[in-house]
């Protein structure tokens, strides 16, 4: 079941405001909630539309290039 429903045709934009609509926070916390509560552990591809936007909002936020990329591998080899 998706955790939002239509992800699959949302524009980064519509996703965002959906997440912030779903969970109040601000967006970056709102698509890291996305992401969590369609983790299965199957990362699907679901699991990978809401993460790759959390990755493009922290970069966006200047967490950093790095700390994306590690998150990144983290979850694809099952750490997360």
């Amino acid at each position: 079941m998706a955790v939002v429903e239509g992800w699959n045709v949302f524009t980064e934009e519509e996703a965002i405001k959906t997440a912030i609509d779903k969970y109040g926070k601000d967006p970056t916390t709102s698509v890291a909630y996305c992401t969590v509560a369609v983790d299965d552990g199957r990362k699907s591809l679901e699991f990978q539309f809401w993460f790759d936007l959390f990755l493009k909002l922290t970069n966006a936020a200047h967490i950093g290039g790095a700390y994306a990329r590690v998150a990144r591998r983290l979850f694809q080899i099952g750490h997360f």
